[in-house]
């Protein structure tokens, strides 16, 4: 097994080097391609050429060259811009870099041509002229043929072979000279051209491995997004199964506790009881996992009504008094004279309030103090519920907003709960398109603030306080 898994590993890392170097090729293409200027260049250089030496050359040998040049660079021009017909086009990257290595040493022979047509006919300084032109062309064209070395070096051979051949066989002393020095000239451009071509091909790597890992991210992250998604929704589908036999068992403990077909002993009633108020506890629970589900699978429907925020504050105040009460707790709200109604679902804002309040309840510790503020801020509604509790490490913070992640806390025991009060509770916010923020500081306290946005607030009554 381990041996499949290291073949299998090395076959894929082969397969990606082999997808990192076709794309380094492809580069290399496209390189070439934006060449067009510097291929072009070299008709001007060459017309020009022609018109100086067309007193000492034949007007047949002199046009056919400048035809020939031209009918090869239309070409080449052509292929660079794909503007061939369909049958001519070539798709792989390596065959395209060999037909670009090809024209452009057909274009160096065209100068190299010229040198051995011509040479014998030129005077000592025009045939300096045409040696100083055919090096500059070398030169120039590094940037342009330079990302493909045998694209490079076929112009630079083809042209300067034949001109150093030519300056060698004439009579004049400063043409060995020039000679001599054509090939210790091409061993130099040829070093920078080596260089070049290793700075563009790194980059050009570098470039294809950095496209090949965004593109696994990028399948990683929709493979995760995708196995997230059927997580929850197999989650969703076993809280709607549970929902069947909790029900059930929750009818029957309650037929027993209400002795329904009769009476029961005060014992086994005491037993009914337990098992409602468990099955209960154990609904609620699934319910919470249901909705947390939804949420993250996307698939939380909002059923807006107009909601006075201070009177659902008021209510879920009321449902958590009794449990803030046995902890000495002291309950304190705080609002502004004036307040919106808010477009929201009341029963998922009401859940949301809940979570945070109970949370508030359960880590803070007797005889300390919640202090609930309602305000408007930026044209929207901020609901913040603050706490004098436990508190939480800033560096869990994250983690704490995380469905089913429980953070331990040194200053508190053990405690019950799933983990999911404060991630469905963010979900719930973000679900009306609000925000939803949450800070603590370790033995200090919390506060979490559910923030609607403005869009969700409509001023009506402006004359009272909402209530």
């Amino acid at each position: 097994m381990i041996l499949q898994d290291s073949e299998r590993h090395v076959a894929s890392e082969s397969a990606a080097d082999a997808r990192v170097e076709d794309r380094v090729k492809r580069l290399q293409c496209e390189a070439l391609n934006g060449a067009v200027p510097s291929a072009a260049a070299n008709l001007p250089a060459l017309i020009a050429f022609a018109l100086v030496i067309r007193n000492e050359v034949g007007a047949v040998p002199l046009a056919f060259w400048v035809g020939t040049a031209t009918v090869v660079l239309g070409a080449l021009v052509a292929f660079m811009r794909d503007a061939i017909p369909a049958r001519f086009k070539i798709a792989d990257p390596a065959e395209r870099l060999l037909v670009h290595a090809s024209f452009a040493a057909l274009i160096g022979a065209l100068w190299g041509g010229g040198a051995l047509a011509f040479g014998a006919q030129l005077g000592e300084g025009k045939m300096m002229v045409f040696a100083i032109m055919v090096l500059a062309c070398n030169a120039a064209c590094i940037s342009g043929i330079g990302p493909y070395l045998p694209a490079f070096f076929g112009y630079c051979l083809a042209s300067t072979i034949p001109l150093a051949i030519v300056l060698f066989r004439r009579p004049e002393v400063e043409a060995h000279m020039m000679a001599l020095l054509v090939p210790l000239y091409v061993l130099v451009i040829g070093v920078n051209a080596r260089a070049y071509n290793r700075q563009v091909v790194t980059a050009f790597r570098l470039q294809a491995q950095n496209e090949t890992l965004a593109e696994n991210l990028t399948r990683a992250n929709v493979a995760t997004a995708e196995a997230k998604r059927s997580k929850w929704n197999t989650l969703a589908h076993l809280s709607h199964e549970l929902r069947t036999p909790l029900n059930a068992i929750m009818g029957f403990s309650q037929m027993m506790r209400d002795q329904i077909f009769g009476p029961i002993s005060d014992r086994y009633r005491d037993y009914s009881v337990h098992i409602h108020d468990s099955g209960r506890h154990l609904l609620d629970l699934v319910d919470t996992i249901l909705d947390v589900s939804r949420a993250e699978a996307g698939e939380l429907a909002i059923d807006d009504n107009e909601i006075a925020p201070m009177a659902l504050v008021e209510e879920c105040l009321a449902k958590i008094r009794e449990s803030a009460s046995a902890k000495h707790l002291t309950l304190e709200t705080r609002s502004e004279t004036f307040l919106p109604l808010v477009i929201a679902d009341r029963i998922k804002l009401r859940q949301a309030l809940l979570n945070l309040l109970t949370n508030a309840v359960k880590y803070t510790r007797e005889g300390g103090r919640i202090q609930v503020t309602v305000a408007c801020q930026n044209n929207g509604l901020a609901i913040a519920i603050a706490d004098n509790g436990v508190g939480i490490a800033p560096e869990n913070i994250e983690k704490c907003l995380e469905p089913f992640v429980r953070v331990d806390n040194p200053l508190i025991a053990t405690s019950e709960g799933a983990g999911l009060g404060l991630p469905l509770a963010r979900r719930l916010t973000e679900a009306h398109g609000g925000t939803f923020e949450f800070t603590s500081a370790l033995g200090r306290g919390t506060t979490a603030t559910v923030r609607l946005p403005a869009t969700r607030c409509v001023w009506r009554h402006r004359d009272r306080k909402q209530a």
